[in-house]
């Protein structure tokens, strides 16, 4: 074989690699991009985490609270005893009126959210219209980040913790706006 063939050869199994990688990346997102397209609403899909090594390199955070694991899962470096408001929700009230206007209260109604976890999942960018409708949904992965695309604002969501953060970002320092401390039954 001739290496004009084996370059082409090597350049279409990049490609075909690359197809495969991003399908991969679309089916982890698949619930979310199902819930969306049945309710109508746009999207887009990011594949190759930007947003997520935005808030590594421009936003201050520490290895998560009480993992000890090599992993190096981490979580935004704010103390959650200087939260200016602390509320309590079961697990099911996370799409209760209350919730929905906690998150209103900060965000504004024409938010854009980059929705994103630590485990590699494709990015994906919907209204806060949509997440309100069922927050849940977007809630898929243990630690997901949903970041507003003007990048003043952070919801962290930490399942082992129980917690959500709701985080203003004043240029790189985080803000523990509120803090909602979801319950089990």
């Amino acid at each position: 074989m001739d290496q004009k063939k084996r370059e082409e050869l090597s350049v279409r199994r990049a490609k075909l690699q690359e197809e495969i990688r991003l399908k991969d990346l679309r089916k982890r997102v698949m619930t979310q991009i199902t819930y969306l397209e049945k309710l109508g609403h746009s999207y887009t899909v990011y594949y190759e985490l930007e947003h997520f090594r935005w808030v590594n390199s421009h936003v201050k955070v520490r290895r998560r609270d009480g993992y000890y694991g090599i992993h190096g899962d981490f979580q935004i470096d704010v103390d959650d005893s200087t939260a200016l408001n602390s509320i309590r929700l079961k697990e099911e009230e996370i799409g209760s009126v209350k919730f929905k206007m906690e998150v209103e209260s900060l965000i504004s109604d024409d938010s854009v959210l980059v929705s994103f976890t630590q485990g590699g999942d494709a990015e994906l960018e919907f209204s806060l219209k949509a997440f309100l409708e069922n927050p849940t949904v977007f809630f898929s992965g243990p630690e997901t980040w949903l970041l507003t695309s003007d990048k003043k604002w952070v919801v962290e969501y930490i399942w082992e913790q129980g917690v959500i953060r709701v985080i203003q970002l004043e240029g790189s320092t985080p803000i523990l706006v509120t803090k909602i401390i979801v319950e089990e039954e």
